[in-house]
């Protein structure tokens, strides 16, 4: 078969980690070859820099906060098409969309954030999952992992306005992007979700076979 390329979006809290973890976990089980990419990818050097400005250690511009989010993806585009190529389903745990949405909710401008996507020529996710909850619950879930996890809130998971600033993008850029997209609620539970992910991955594949 194809690889496939499986996208999961949403805001903080929204319950991505947990929908990538949960389809690998049933994909490795059916015996396909599966690889997950998280963004950012804090182990990287772009991704460190990012860790830094999220905790409030360093400030960046709008223009560099765009930029650091891209180059963390942009370094595993090769790794990702081998992949793809080798016929592995990989999973995205955050894309290029994140960083449209968040980083356009920043201040970047949204038009010039699009072109440079664009000129990049990333690969076009072959499904984009969203998981879409109202932010009150996004943001309760997300100060309930952190405190868990002992860590405090970052920048962009402070307060429920800029949560909100973020969904109005994402709505955009459905409008705007040829994208393949499932709508998933997010306050369902994640077995539920994943059964739904799972469907649709596996109808997905029998196309590629």
């Amino acid at each position: 078969m194809k690889g496939v390329l499986i996208n999961f979006e949403g805001v903080d809290g929204s319950g991505k980690r947990t929908q990538s973890r949960l389809l690998k976990d049933a994909l490795l089980q059916r015996g396909f070859k599966v690889a997950v990419f998280s963004y950012p990818d804090y182990g990287s050097e772009y991704g460190k820099r990012i860790k830094a400005f999220l905790e409030r250690e360093v400030e960046l511009s709008a223009e560099e906060q765009f930029l650091l989010f891209l180059l963390d993806i942009v370094k595993d585009q090769g790794r990702v098409r081998g992949l793809l190529q080798d016929g592995w389903v990989v999973i995205l745990d955050r894309y290029f969309l994140s960083t449209l949405a968040y980083q356009s909710a920043s201040g970047f401008d949204y038009e010039a954030a699009k072109e440079v996507v664009k000129l990049l020529n990333l690969t076009t996710p072959s499904l984009v999952f969203y998981l879409e909850v109202p932010v009150e619950t996004a943001y309760r879930r997300k100060g309930e992992q952190n405190r868990t996890n002992d860590r405090a809130n970052d920048r962009f998971e402070s307060n429920t306005e800029f949560l909100e600033k973020i969904e109005g993008v994402y709505e955009r850029l459905f409008n705007d992007l040829p994208l393949s997209l499932v709508r998933l609620n997010g306050a369902e539970e994640p077995h539920k979700i994943a059964e739904k992910v799972l469907f649709a991955v596996e109808a997905l594949v029998k196309t590629t076979t």
